[in-house]
């Protein structure tokens, strides 16, 4: 026979809300890696790629606050599917805990985003039919 407990139902919830909270509460901060000089400032791609965007969408607040992921944009702009991972990184919440960005930075990325959409979008609408067919 096992032993058991009486508890409430609002006994039990406690408890498990108490265990998701403390999984929750893991500092990511310890976990990421060390910051390096190529984390800290622009490199020449990322220049090289902001200037082959229309001025109109250059992320000015995300080179100056967060230039890592400037960087990181710059890597994997060409390569769509690297692209849009990096865009689901940044713009869903994988953990739960996370703060966001500034509003200045979401609203570049989400116009990056866009840009990157249509660009996506028009490359598929010149593409001609074998293309398409052997890049689904």
């Amino acid at each position: 026979m096992i032993p058991f407990e009486k508890v409430s139902i609002s006994e039990a919830k406690a408890v498990l809300d108490d265990a998701l909270r403390i999984r929750q509460e893991k500092n990511w901060e310890q976990l990421r890696r060390m910051l390096g000089p190529a984390d800290l400032n622009l490199q020449e791609r990322t220049y090289n790629w902001l200037i082959s965007l229309p001025t109109e969408i250059w992320p000015l607040w995300l080179i100056k606050h967060f230039p890592r992921i400037a960087n990181n944009f710059a890597d994997v702009w060409l390569r769509r599917s690297a692209c849009e991972k990096l865009f689901a990184e940044l713009l869903l919440d994988q953990r739960g805990t996370r703060k966001g960005f500034p509003v200045e930075v979401s609203r570049e990325i989400m116009a990056l985003k866009l840009y990157f959409d249509a660009e996506a979008a028009a490359v598929v609408k010149q593409a001609t039919p074998a293309e398409k067919a052997n890049n689904p």
